[in-house]
């Protein structure tokens, strides 16, 4: 992926610096007064033509140019470059940000590769021969302050807006409530520059250990990455040759358990299928030790896209808040995983299943309120009259087999009919006028338990008949909701404290009657999508990309236009 840092930007304007020096009315000269009669231009952001020029200490806040704003902070004073050569401020953001480029997507388009660039509108202000009258090393730092701001908001809340690109994406999103020209103006006074920008990223682990990977993977990508490896016969352990030795450098350099030192030979030993083992496992693979089709070809993405993805992922982060609170459920996606997190740390994880591409699981954040033991499954109509009235058509026992009943509407007293009569064929989806509702039974979709998080896409995490799903390794199947493996366990978990043991639930599961039980303490629920994450003991995991979102995300990186403040 294309990345833009501040490097071309610090060359050209290094190139600049160091040209003949600019004439000055005398020593005194700080271009206060310039940027004070530039920065009048910006203070009201929702003028019209038609519309004075309002002085700043009349204006409200929210109504003056985050540029604007920050120049009057700091006394309309230039900060980062002089007549001469970069300030001391200057020369600690270039070396700060410049580091972080390296690791960090969100600087893509952010900083133009020249000065010569066309600067955006925020630059120029309301009058553009008002900046053109202005010195050089004035409009620069304008315009580096402006870059500056929109760096720092995409930092910390994100260069892209997810909702924007994604409609099925409600989750917690972070608050933007910080004053991001303020802080910079403190930060500049105070000395502590370096120390804002530092602070503007996530603080969440799942965040900071993608950093730190990434920065491991920027180190193996400089030393020229991985060889792929030719296709061929599945390799396996007895197996040697030019192959063999390239798979052993491969699983050694990204650290798969091969021992330290020089690859002494070309042979598939027991170690290498014990490191193969270990990336098929960080990969979301069988976990064979035999390297065929799927394993080669995870083993051959280039060390620049898996860099990518860890920086996409780090995108989704910023979209979150720092912390999803004290005890909340997670459920990665494209992992197929639910995870169970009290005071930081996994306490459970089970294998879920997840909703097919055409009928994806939603991002959402909410609140488990209940649970209910032995539940109906009211067949959302969209199944009943697309999948199941074909299924009635074919086999008119269908209905008395799955234990389904027919009603009349969708009220609670909505009169129950006999099927018999029902003339079915005369129907199509589109005409389909009745709900269907299974009973509970070892028939029933929905299992024995039923967690309910009330959201607007009626999506729910449920027990399933079909435990043999499970043993596969993409678990993409369901209509949305999330199927899960160890109900029991989770019920277990979640009512403990209110007096549930293992027993009492599965004598609950028994019965044939609905048992809803409300939680004391509802506990907040995360349905998130992420394709790279690092384990507690700091394994890098990657998976496909199930539904295509990495891919949409890339491309609105690629879409987007050079950021603006305002």
């Amino acid at each position: 992926m294309k990345k833009t840092t501040f490097t071309p930007l610090i060359l050209a304007i290094t190139i600049i610096l160091h040209g003949p020096a600019m004439a000055m009315e005398d020593n005194c000269f700080s271009g206060s007064r310039e940027l004070k009669a530039w920065m009048t231009q910006l203070m009201d952001i929702r003028k019209t033509p038609s519309t004075p020029s309002t002085p700043s200490a009349a204006m409200p806040a929210n109504k003056i140019s985050p540029v604007a704003r920050f120049y009057q902070q700091v006394g309309y004073r230039p900060v980062w470059i002089s007549p001469d050569g970069l300030l001391e401020n200057g020369k600690i953001l270039f070396q700060t940000i410049s580091s972080d480029c390296e690791n960090d997507i969100n600087t893509t388009d952010i900083f133009p590769a020249s000065p010569n660039k066309p600067f955006v509108t925020v630059t120029h202000g309301a009058d553009a021969s008002v900046s053109e009258a202005i010195a050089p090393y004035i409009r620069q730092d304008v315009m580096l302050t402006e870059k500056v701001l929109s760096y720092a908001s995409h930092i910390y809340t994100g260069a892209i807006n997810p909702e924007k690109i994604y409609p099925l994406w409600k989750g917690k999103k972070r608050e933007a409530s910080r004053d991001l020209p303020n802080e910079l103006a403190q930060s500049i006074k105070n000395g502590w520059l370096a120390s804002f920008i530092e602070s503007l990223h996530p603080r969440s682990r799942g965040y900071r250990k993608l950093r730190n990977v990434l920065q491991r993977y920027e180190t193996v990508k400089n030393r020229g990455g991985w060889f792929p490896i030719e296709k061929g016969p599945t390799l396996q352990q007895g197996d040697r040759g030019p192959r063999v030795a390239k798979l052993k450098y491969r699983l050694k350099v990204m650290g798969d358990g091969l021992a330290e030192g020089p690859i002494e030979n070309d042979i598939f030993d027991e170690s290498v299928v014990a490191a193969v083992k270990h990336f098929q496992h960080r990969h979301g693979l069988v976990e064979d030790g035999l390297v065929g089709g799927k394993t080669l070809s995870e083993l051959n993405v280039p060390v620049e896209k898996r860099i990518e993805q860890l920086q996409l992922n780090m995108e989704r982060w910023r979209w979150f808040p720092d912390s999803f609170g004290d005890r909340y459920l997670l459920v990665n996606i494209p992992a197929f995983e639910l995870t169970v997190v009290k005071s930081g740390d996994r306490i459970d994880k089970m294998r879920v299943i997840v909703g097919k591409k055409s009928r994806q699981t939603p991002v959402i954040s909410d609140q488990m309120t209940y649970i209910e033991i032995n539940p109906y499954w009211n067949v959302p109509y969209r199944i009943a009259a697309r999948e199941i009235l074909p299924k009635i058509k074919k086999d008119p026992a269908y209905l008395i087999e799955n234990d389904m009943r027919v009603l009349e509407g969708w009220g609670n007293n909505a009169r129950q009919l006999d099927p018999i009569g029902i003339d079915w064929n005369s129907m199509t989806r589109y005409t389909f006028p009745y709900r269907l509702r299974q009973e509970p039974s070892n028939k029933n979709s929905l299992g024995q338990i039923k967690f309910i998080f009330p959201n607007k896409y009626n999506v729910y995490i449920h027990d399933t008949p079909g435990k043999s799903l499970f043993d596969r390794r993409t678990r993409a199947y369901s209509h949305g909701c999330v199927r899960l493996e160890n109900p029991m366990n989770l019920a277990y978990t979640l009512l403990s404290d209110q007096g549930w043991n293992h027993e009492k639930i599965a004598s609950a599961t028994k019965s044939d009657v609905p048992v809803p039980v409300s939680l004391e303490a509802p506990i907040p629920v995360h349905l998130v999508y992420f394709t790279a994450w690092v384990d507690e003991d700091q394994t890098v995991n990657f998976r496909k990309d199930i539904y295509g979102r990495d891919a949409r995300l890339l491309q609105a990186f690629h879409d987007q236009t050079p950021a603006q403040c305002l």
